[in-house]
C-alpha cells in the first residue's frame, strides 16, 4: 500500500473539511463537483442525473427523441430522423439551463482544488 493511501493525503477533497453540499432536487450530498450542474432556481450544485430528470418532466419527448447535454450549461432535445443512421439528428430544442455568470463561478470553484 502506498504511503499516501495510508495517510489519506492522496484523496481528493473538493470541499476540504466542509461537508459536501446537498442536491436541491434529491437532497443527497453532491460529492463529484466535476459533474455537477448549478440548479437554475437555487443556484446550488446539483447532480447531473437529477437535472436531466427535472428537464425530462417538463419537456415531452417523442419516440425518436433523446435529451442530452450540449455543453456550456445547455441541454437539448435531439430528434433522430432515421433510426438506422443514429448519427443523423436535429436539435429540436435547446434549453439554456445555466446562466453565463453561474457557469463561470462553477468553473472557478472547480479549478481551485
Amino acid at each position: 500500500m502506498s504511503r499516501s493511501r495510508r495517510s489519506g493525503r492522496g484523496k481528493s477533497r473538493p470541499y476540504g473539511n466542509r461537508p459536501a453540499p446537498q442536491c436541491p432536487l434529491c437532497h443527497k450530498p453532491v460529492r463529484d463537483v466535476k459533474t455537477s450542474v448549478r440548479h437554475n432556481v437555487t443556484n446550488a450544485p446539483a447532480h447531473f442525473d437529477c437535472i436531466i430528470a427535472e428537464i425530462a418532466k417538463t419537456e415531452p419527448l417523442g419516440p425518436d427523441e433523446k435529451l442530452c447535454y450540449l455543453g456550456r450549461g445547455s441541454f437539448g432535445i435531439l430528434s433522430f430522423r432515421d433510426a438506422s443512421r443514429p448519427l443523423r439528428f436535429l436539435i429540436r430544442k435547446r434549453i439554456q439551463y445555466e446562466s453565463a455568470e453561474t457557469r463561470l463561478e462553477t468553473r472557478d470553484s472547480r479549478n481551485q482544488r
